[in-house]
């Protein structure tokens, strides 16, 4: 929306880039009233070390380095144009425009919040314009930070979301994303745990438990792929090494091999209709060790490649370094007395978190830290 209307009066940003200024921003300015403390909806606690309120010129904020490599818009790639609250001309971020539904809730979320009295749009396009870089004040802070929650209006406009998805979308997968968020919803801390025997009352259709339980059996076989992947390329070692196809598979391999045959196997058993999970897990079971290393050095290209008839380092390769990375993301906590059955899609503990936030009990759910009262920061 705002780099929408940015592009119009002539500049040239990219929606990516005017995203995650804002995002960096609000983050910025959650962490200040934390003080030190930890909030999983928080980004940025060190990448964002150190800066000041001053530093956040939306010059610097847009630039790629300023912010984490992994922000919280990325995971919205799906879910935006899935509730219809975009309107998109393809699976890309900057192709997204707000639909109508989109801006009703940016203005039901931001109505109560007029930074020197703007709306919050209107102030963070001048803010993007290079107009109007203040930024201190209680307003600004409130609006953006990811700790404030939702007015009443915004959550019945999400939850209706929720239920009614993009106008596009069609009955069953409204259908399931309600029986989803009603199943999640039901359960509370302390649930009696669930697994894949037996289908919850409220997932009101058989295959869609079904499906959701294929998923889980392909996801232990995608990752149970992925530590073979991992093993391979700590026994390289480093980029300059490389391993023929016609040697033996290294000792460190056989392990996450013998379970990739196991998880591949199980999901076969479950005969699902997938025909692109099927042909990969049947690949598996049906031949060598060596030919399923190359197969999967085949598909994955970025860590390990194939030249000719050796495996050789990709541009991702880290070898047997220590793993390190950029990307500052505190995971959503889950509490140890709720139990998902095994693999389930992270899309369920993620809806369950989403069903506590619109009931208003997030704040009972996340750690001492995140619900205690924080003490009043002045943004100047």
């Amino acid at each position: 929306m705002v780099a929408e209307r940015a592009t119009a009066l002539g500049h040239q940003v990219t929606k990516i880039a005017v995203a995650n200024a804002i995002e960096a921003l609000a983050c910025f300015v959650a962490l200040q009233a934390l003080q030190g403390n930890r909030d999983s909806r928080v980004r940025g606690s060190t990448k964002l070390a150190g800066r000041t309120l001053q530093e956040f010129s939306f010059q610097n904020a847009s630039r790629p380095s300023f912010y984490v490599s992994q922000p919280m818009r990325m995971a919205t790639v799906t879910t935006l144009p899935a509730l219809g609250l975009v309107e998109a001309s393809g699976s890309r971020f900057n192709g997204f425009s707000c639909s109508e539904a989109g801006l009703a809730f940016v203005e039901a979320a931001s109505v109560e919040y007029r930074p020197y009295n703007r709306s919050l749009v209107d102030h963070l396009l001048q803010w993007v314009l290079g107009k109007d870089d203040r930024l201190n004040g209680d307003a600004l802070p409130m609006a953006l930070s990811p700790m404030t929650p939702l007015p009443p209006e915004a959550l019945v406009l999400l939850r209706e979301r929720l239920h009614q998805g993009a106008p596009t979308s069609q009955s069953w997968e409204r259908q399931r994303r309600s029986d989803a968020l009603h199943w999640v919803a039901s359960r509370g801390l302390g649930a009696a745990p669930v697994d894949w025997k037996e289908k919850p009352a409220l997932i009101g259709n058989a295959s869609h438990w079904a499906d959701m339980r294929a998923g889980a059996y392909f996801f232990a076989a995608r990752d149970a792929a992925h530590d073979v992947l991992n093993a391979v390329e700590t026994h390289m070692g480093t980029p300059e090494n490389r391993l023929s196809l016609a040697s033996k598979v290294p000792k460190r391999a056989h392990a996450p091999l013998t379970e990739l045959r196991e998880k591949t196997r199980a999901f076969l058993d479950l005969e699902h209709e997938d025909m692109e999970a099927n042909t990969f897990c049947r690949e598996v079971v049906e031949q060598s060790d060596m030919e399923i290393l190359r197969r999967l050095v085949d598909r994955d290209g970025r860590i390990l490649r194939l030249v000719g008839q050796h495996i050789c380092a990709g541009p991702a390769f880290q070898g047997s370094r220590e793993e390190t990375s950029e990307v500052d993301i505190e995971e959503s906590p889950e509490p140890e007395e709720l139990e998902w059955p095994e693999n389930i899609s992270y899309r369920i503990p993620n809806i369950w978190w989403l069903s506590q936030d619109l009931d208003g009990r997030l704040s009972d759910c996340l750690s001492p830290s995140a619900e205690d009262e924080l003490p009043e920061v002045a943004y100047g």
